[in-house]
């Protein structure tokens, strides 16, 4: 790095503002009040890197490449809390994005740490990335969120009682021990945006990135989260956010500034460099502008096309003039003004724990666990039962996935076990039978299958961000959320299918009351892995749409409206791969099957006395329950493997 030179005081320039509300930009004192601030440079980690490039393909036929980011050059500081900066369209999100490790694929050039190519898997292990959009469990207090975090980031080897203690002391200064008792979802957007931050402060990452911090917030709140990010900053962390458009009072705030422009890098330096910078381009700053809202406007061409100057004065990048090592920009003293004005109760009090780190290395040591070598903080099985204590607690919550879902297989059991009342036991009603039979099947798929595909793509965002910052194996998540879902799938479907059992008045004799309800179980299990995969590869609109597609098809295959030996020969071997034929066969079975006796008959005639007549016009006379059980089971592994690979595509898609 080249040489620093003094940059003259851009003070005159900002837009003037009352002295109680002013930031200005001091250089730091030797012993001031805000010393505490200052961390050794022990371990610090600085982020760099060297001609990215980053290259998309448009269009359908032709897919032509095009350059978002042509060539930039940069280095982040650790100690400073840094812009990314530039028009929309500008390449500042694809910036973040690369840098973060968030997108791979098309990048060209040197990502660096500390001056050296970065090891990937190691550095995304001491960064984390908090996106635009919070993406919080809204169901879960915020104590709740921090423990399960907690037992997710740190070691096994903290004790409860230190991960609880590290967890007060940061919602304590954030400012959000008050609320630990507030469900995420009824939080204001600027309690979110700390939230989301303590729930990365938790695994102590010496990087972090922010896409848009303020987004959604008002001035004053945007303050308090910048200032927060600075005062994270301060204690020898590498912190880069972009930002679109901040206010003069936030723009001063920053320490350090990188512009780009159609992909090139127009500047980097510090703040107070900024309009000087612009100056020997001819490009003055009028009286009472806001800088940021200039830059943005010369960035976009308002005052001519500048953009080759600027590459070419800041040697898209490379060059390291206005730059200041001094770092005067950290304002220490504005801080301590900032802190006067949270005693006094005019902003929210806010602060950054006090934590030590230690030094990156660029290594692929793994941590060893009882489950096995890890590359996360905790193992595999822990990591099971922390998000299984997770989903559960969510479950017991949902209204809609929990009590709804249960609510309504009671009420349609009773519905229909009333409409169908004592069929079971009567040859004349054995039509009717089946046909109670066949609504069991298609009632017990739908109600599965729409409750995982309405519910499941929500949490997609949620395991994006989890699972990028490193808080579990999307394996753990998966097994956790598939053996979670399982236990109220099953009551909700034994309870339709014990009610309706007894209200038909079906045989009581044990095994067929137990293969009925296996049966249904089975059912809804298929239905529910559709519905899983579904929901892993479509959003709730496409997957509302063309997820019935999966089983509806097959309906007219189900042996329920045209049978076996009455169907087209090419057309057969649709039936042989129906699960709902196999469904409704093994309902069948186990209450006309295995040699049951003459029904008794109340009508004139009854044709089907005997339920092997039935059974052989179904063409179900050689039918074999235990086929329509391996066959139901088979489908279950095979469905829910394909839904673990389309989540993990999914996944790294948005990745």
């Amino acid at each position: 790095m080249e040489k620093t030179t003094s940059t003259p005081s851009l003070h005159s320039k900002f837009l003037k503002r009352p002295d109680s509300l002013q930031l200005e930009l001091l250089p730091i004192p030797e012993d001031g009040p805000l010393a505490k601030y200052q961390q050794s440079s022990t371990g610090l980690v600085h982020v760099g890197f060297k001609d990215l490039t980053y290259t998309v393909k448009e269009g359908i036929l032709r897919r032509k490449p095009r350059d978002l980011l042509r060539k930039v050059n940069g280095e982040f500081s650790a100690g400073e809390l840094t812009a990314i900066m530039g028009p929309s369209g500008a390449g500042k999100s694809t910036l973040m994005n690369i840098l973060a490790g968030y997108t791979r694929s098309g990048v060209a050039g040197k990502l660096l740490v500390n001056g050296e190519e970065r090891e990937e898997s190691t550095f995304r292990k001491q960064s984390c990335y908090i996106m635009q959009n919070d993406n919080l469990q809204p169901l879960l207090t915020v104590h709740e969120a921090m423990t399960v975090a907690a037992n997710l980031k740190l070691s096994a080897r903290n004790t409860h009682r230190e991960k609880q203690s590290r967890v007060k002391e940061i919602l304590e200064s954030i400012n959000l021990w008050q609320n630990r008792k507030v469900k995420t979802c009824s939080l204001s957007g600027g309690q979110k945006k700390r939230l989301s931050i303590a729930l990365e402060l938790l695994k102590n990452p010496q990087v972090m990135f922010f896409d848009e911090p303020t987004s959604g917030l008002d001035s004053l709140t945007s303050k308090q989260c910048v200032m927060l990010l600075k005062q994270i900053a301060s204690t020898g962390r590498t912190v880069i956010c972009t930002i679109h458009q901040p206010s003069a009072m936030i723009f001063e705030m920053f320490d350090h500034l990188y512009a780009v422009a159609n992909g090139y890098c127009i500047y980097q330096g510090t703040v107070e460099g900024l309009l000087p910078y612009l100056e020997q381009s001819n490009l003055k700053c009028p009286p009472y502008h806001n800088p940021a809202d200039y830059l943005l406007e010369v960035a976009s061409g308002d005052y001519g096309d500048f953009t080759e100057i600027l590459v070419k004065q800041s040697d898209n990048g490379l060059n390291q003039e206005w730059r200041n090592k001094q770092r005067n920009s950290l304002q220490f003293q504005s801080l301590d003004h900032i802190d006067k004005l949270m005693e006094s109760g005019q902003i929210t009090p806010v602060k950054a724990p006090p934590i030590l780190f230690k030094k990156i290395t660029n290594g692929n040591a793994k941590e060893a666990t009882f489950c096995g070598n890890s590359q996360y903080p905790t193992s595999f099985c822990n990591q099971i039962y922390v998000l299984l204590k997770r989903t559960f607690l969510l479950i017991s919550r949902d209204r809609t996935l929990t009590y709804s879902r249960i609510s309504t297989h009671l009420g349609i059991a009773l519905f229909i076990g009333t409409l169908y009342h004592g069929i079971g036991e009567d040859a004349s009603n054995v039509l009717n039978n089946f046909n109670f039979l066949f609504f069991s099947v298609m009632f017990l798929m739908l109600t599965a299958f729409n409750c995982v595909t309405t519910t499941f793509p929500s949490e997609l965002p949620i395991i994006t961000r989890e699972h990028f910052n490193k808080w579990y194996s999307l394996k753990s998540y998966y097994l956790a959320i598939t053996l979670a879902d399982i236990p109220i799938q099953m009551v909700a479907t034994l309870l339709y299918a014990i009610v309706t059992y007894f209200l038909t008045m079906q045989p009581v004799e044990a095994f067929r009351i137990f293969s009925f309800l296996f049966m249904c179980v089975l059912i809804s299990l298929v239905a529910q892995s559709f519905g899983l995969f579904i929901g892993a590869i479509m959003d709730i609109k496409n997957g509302v749409i063309f997820g019935p597609f999966c089983f509806l098809p097959f309906t007219i295959f189900s042996g329920f409206f045209v049978q076996l030996n009455d169907s087209h020969p090419y057309m057969r071997w649709l039936f042989h791969i129906s699960f709902l034929k196999y469904g409704l066969e093994g309902l069948v079975l186990s209450v006309l099957g295995y040699d049951r006796g003459k029904l008794p008959c109340s009508a004139d005639y009854c044709h089907f006395v005997y339920p092997e007549k039935f059974l052989d016009q179904m063409d179900m006379e050689y039918a074999q329950y235990s086929t329509a059980v391996i066959f139901m089971l088979s489908l279950v592994a095979i469905i829910r493997i394909a839904a673990y690979f389309a989540l993990s595509l999914q996944i790294k898609k948005r990745t």
